[in-house]
């Protein structure tokens, strides 16, 4: 794609970042949940976060963190309406991939629902492996996906 620039940030992202990316994940998720989102940054560690660009417009993100030791937790992302099926979703995710294993992990965690039938596709195609399937406390089914790096 023309232009395609992408940031990387370790750990916890400047007040700047971090409002650039909630306004993305607002945009791009319409069930948006700005206070789980805000939640999630305070409670978790290494994180590991991709901005898309495009002409210097943030166009998509991926968002992931440790899980465990071994295990990155690769827990959300997404891309603008209009910049879909450039193969930007795909690139953040090898990109994410191969970092996190510099970063020293060998497996790479990720779930989904049904409804979010692009992203499953995506990572079945990356490799990635169902191991299970559950229903969390709030009645929504989560598929669980794994993959070794």
């Amino acid at each position: 794609m023309e232009l395609l620039q992408t940031e990387i940030i370790y750990d916890q992202p400047s007040k700047e970042h971090y409002r650039v990316l909630k306004s993305l994940y607002s945009e791009i998720f319409t069930d948006a949940d700005e206070g789980f989102f805000d939640q999630r940054f305070r409670k978790k560690e290494r994180f590991l976060t991709l901005v898309a660009f495009c002409k210097g417009k943030p166009v998509g993100f991926k968002i992931g963190y440790l899980y465990d030791e071994d295990t990155f937790y690769s827990w959300l992302g997404g891309v603008l309406p209009a910049f879909r099926k450039m193969g930007i979703a795909d690139m953040l995710l090898r990109k994410q991939h191969t970092l996190a294993k510099k970063m020293g992990f060998s497996r790479i965690r990720a779930k989904s629902m049904n409804r979010f039938k692009p992203m499953m596709i995506l990572n079945l195609r990356s490799g990635f492996n169902i191991t299970k399937v559950y229903t969390n406390a709030t009645g929504q089914q989560k598929i669980v996906f794994e993959k070794e790096l």
